[in-house]
């Protein structure tokens, strides 16, 4: 097993591969320490030949991008969010029609979140070695065993998928794990905006207004350091970090750093400005810090809401035979609740359309979902 690593042997694979009906594809990259996942190796093979694509060294994707676009030929991927954030580094973001073998599973109804190793041995028997998970895919040369190991990331993603196809019972349930992929595809054109990324740090809504205004400018700053420098966002700082900053307000960087927990070296780097986004908030006319709720008339506290569309949910579900954790994740259910509580209506214009009111899940959901009463679907 080989590198392909120059411009003309990918345009040759993907030449060939067209010839045929489905590609698995996976990817092996690098993440511990990066915002963004940094592609070490991109694994293919049509069902009659294997390419192990070193994308350190090619620099023209234009035949991978018309290969993945061709929607005459299914794309087979497994758990596939991070490969989409690592294939987008390259800029390929389309990838027509899209069949995720670990939402397929959950979609007939083998469970939520199975491994790849745990799938192929359910269906095939073969036992996946996981000897070389912690390799450097960065590095070269990478070893036989290396890329043989690699190669079993693709060698039975057909066999699975084409199991996993004969065990859909409608036609409806298959066109529904298609529009998933296609929605998965869409989500890094939904992102919040810096300002109200805070909204997604865990017990945020415990704060006050004034704290809020706290978490909200320091979360965004994180976010624009970390982006400007490729960091990942807790080696800049933790998020259990930033809202003890927001409770404390601590006024000088002393007095940061004295906090449990906060004398780290990162921290010590940056607390100066820290204290001055903290007392520049705090100087903020209450107008301008953002409320915990808004729509209080209608709205019957977090946990109350939470369960109802926790309910909702799970009536949808019912309704269109599809499992309640495949139509929605906790994730999403938050972005609806934030969406629809959590900002004032001239922000909410601001923020992306939530994943409950877009594609296949809304016609879905919105017969079940609560919503404060002057907002429309």
């Amino acid at each position: 097993m080989s590198l392909l690593s120059d411009n003309q042997s990918l345009a040759r694979f993907c030449l060939q591969a067209a010839e045929q009906p489905s590609l698995a594809v996976d990817t092996e990259f690098i993440r511990q320490s990066t915002l963004s996942p940094k592609l070490g190796l991109i694994q293919l093979f049509d069902g009659q030949h294997f390419a192990l694509v070193d994308p350190l060294a090619i620099d023209d994707w234009t035949p991978l991008q018309t290969l993945f676009a061709a929607p005459h030929i299914c794309k087979i991927l497994h758990s596939c969010t991070e490969d989409l954030e690592a294939f987008a580094t390259i800029n390929i973001t389309q990838l027509t029609p899209l069949f995720d073998t670990q939402l397929a599973a959950e979609v007939i109804g083998w469970g939520g979140s199975i491994g790849y190793a745990r799938l192929v041995e359910q269906i095939t028997g073969a036992v996946i070695d996981k000897s070389e998970a912690r390799t450097d895919w960065l590095a070269r040369p990478l070893a036989p065993a290396q890329l043989a190991y690699a190669a079993n990331d693709v060698k039975y993603l057909l066999d699975v998928y084409q199991r996993l196809l004969s065990e859909f019972k409608t036609p409806q349930q298959l066109e529904v794990l298609f529009a998933e992929g296609q929605q998965l595809l869409q989500c890094r054109q939904h992102q919040l905006p810096d300002q109200f990324k805070f909204l997604e740090i865990k017990n945020s809504t415990q704060l006050n207004s004034r704290k809020l205004a706290v978490l909200r400018d320091i979360v965004s700053w994180r976010f624009q350091y970390a982006s400007s420098k490729d960091l990942a966002l807790g080696l800049v700082a933790k998020d259990a970090q930033l809202l003890e900053l927001a409770k404390r307000r601590p006024a000088t960087p002393e007095s940061l750093l004295n906090i449990p927990g906060m004398a780290t070296r990162d921290m010590r780097r940056h607390a100066k400005l820290l204290v001055e986004l903290i007392q520049q908030a705090k100087a903020l006319a209450p107008e301008q810090c953002p409320q915990r709720f808004y729509h209080l008339d209608r709205f019957a506290g977090e946990k109350v809401v939470l369960a109802e569309l926790g309910q909702a949910v799970k009536e949808a579900a019912a309704s269109s035979g599809l499992p309640a954790p495949f139509l929605s994740t906790r994730r999403q259910l938050h972005e609806f609740f934030n969406w629809c509580w959590r900002v004032s209506d001239e922000q909410r214009s601001q923020l992306p359309v939530p994943e409950y009111l877009r594609g296949w899940r809304a016609e879905l959901l919105k017969p079940f979902l609560p919503k404060p009463a002057h907002i429309d679907f």
